[in-house]
């Protein structure tokens, strides 16, 4: 793999682009081109950049450009051209042409896409440009976020990839998992299902509390950072759309779990009018100021319209954060598997769900420590590997999900582990018990 030490960042304004160059330029220590639609907009991304991780110090080592300008020269020079502009086919394609146009052999050439095919976009090169081809989808906010799925396609060559992960891993200090060019590869295949169904269940107990119950029902203390809707807005409803829309129609799922990933029509309108999440304020919370700070109120999916958060009972959740707070992680799972109520069956069908999905993409997208790390690293979920371990085992875990009427994945059916092995094997770079959040 030839030395990094010049990079062009393709789309330099947006989020992704200016949090990427970041990192390129912060732990990389290498040059950058920001190239942007005008040098003005990217040198906003340079100033965003800065912002990102807190540091002037890569503003030396990053260099405003514009496509029509600077695009020639830039990637003739670059050992790496990032490309970060919209997630749409068109657009990626019409500025893979302008790459190929100068690019010298041997240059890395990679896509932050988050779900777009890989082997689609490579065709824009020739033999030697699709060999060096790849997605580095980092997630959003890469400073925060450590993982990247280095995602491949079958033109790749298997002992350059290996090259590139240790330089991400060990250079770019990102935590790296291996995925095949499949739709939304493995933290977005897995995290917007549990999402697009909590959407879709929202909609069926609007009168037991909607949105806010579910939120309610999977937060901190199930293991997440951030509760599941509440993620959609933070991302956006037309890019959650976007995801969950490209699975549905290219993934090869049983007809069955093809219909969690049907965006809930509410969500639709919300789009057509404008409500996108947290970008516009406005999404399936509303966030409003007045004179004695914020006010959130969040929408009510039958009346079509934002009102005040509703009162949620759960009758077990506040012993479960108690236990969260005490560190007795493995008696809060006990008391969510032993919980009474409709809210404890629906919180249940939901730990199912995540741990029958998970399991199930492996070997096809990739393997066991793929899904935990991407699921770990990439959106601060306790790892699936992590619920088998904390329901007793995979004996125990495989008869909980048949027990919800969900498949138990092969690879599960098939593993052996000894009584005293965990199947979580990577503690030591993330701590599962961190995960738990007293909320």
């Amino acid at each position: 793999m030839r030395e990094i030490k010049t990079a062009t960042i393709l789309g330099a304004n947006g989020a992704m682009g200016s949090s990427s160059a970041a990192i390129l330029a912060g732990f990389g220590n290498i040059k950058v081109h920001m190239l942007a639609r005008n040098e003005a907009k990217a040198q906003e991304g340079i100033e965003a950049a800065v912002v990102s991780i807190r540091s002037d110090i890569i503003k030396s080592r990053m260099y405003a450009g514009s496509y029509d300008k600077n695009i020639a020269t830039a990637v003739a020079e670059s050992d790496w051209v990032f490309e970060c502009v919209a997630e749409n086919y068109s657009t990626k394609e019409e500025i893979n042409k302008k790459i190929a146009a100068t690019i010298r052999p041997g240059t890395l050439i990679s896509t932050i896409s988050s779900g777009l095919s890989i082997a689609r976009l490579s065709s824009s090169f020739n033999e030697d440009g699709q060999k060096h081809y790849y997605g580095t989808h980092f997630f959003n906010p890469p400073y925060k976020l450590n993982l990247c799925e280095l995602v491949t396609h079958p033109g790749n060559d298997k002992n350059y990839t290996k090259e590139l992960a240790k330089y991400l891993e060990h250079t770019l200090r990102r935590h790296v998992i291996i995925t095949n060019d499949t739709p939304a590869f493995a933290g977005n295949r897995i995290g917007f299902q549990l999402m697009n169904e909590a959407a879709q269940l929202a909609e069926k107990y609007q009168d037991k509390g909607g949105i806010y119950l579910l939120d309610s029902l999977l937060s901190g203390y199930t293991g997440r950072a951030m509760n599941p809707l509440a993620t959609v807005d933070l991302v956006g409803l037309d890019v959650h759309k976007a995801i969950v829309d490209n699975i549905y129609e290219n993934s090869d799922d049983s007809s069955e779990l093809k219909e969690t990933f049907i965006m809930p029509n509410y969500m639709n309108h919300l789009i057509t009018n404008g409500s996108l999440g947290m970008k516009t304020k406005k999404g399936l919370y509303h966030i409003k100021k007045n004179e004695t700070g914020k006010i959130i109120e969040v929408y009510n999916t039958k009346l079509g319209k934002y009102e005040a958060l509703p009162n949620i009972s759960i009758p077990f959740k506040k012993e479960a954060v108690e236990l969260i707070r005490n560190s007795d992680y493995q008696a809060c799972v006990n008391l969510i598997m032993e919980a009474k109520g409709l809210e404890a069956d629906i919180l249940r069908h939901f730990i199912a769900r995540y741990i029958s999905y998970s399991f199930s993409i492996i070997p096809q997208v990739t393997d066991k420590n793929g899904i935990d790390g991407a699921m770990g690293f990439g959106f601060n979920w306790l790892p699936p590997s992590t619920w088998v371990d904390l329901l007793g085992g995979v004996t125990k875990s495989c008869r909980f999900i048949e027990a919800h009427k969900m498949p138990v994945p092969n690879y599960l059916a098939k593993l052996k582990l000894k009584p005293e092995e965990k199947l979580y094997q990577l503690q030591k770079s993330l701590d599962y018990r961190l995960l738990f959040k007293a909320n």
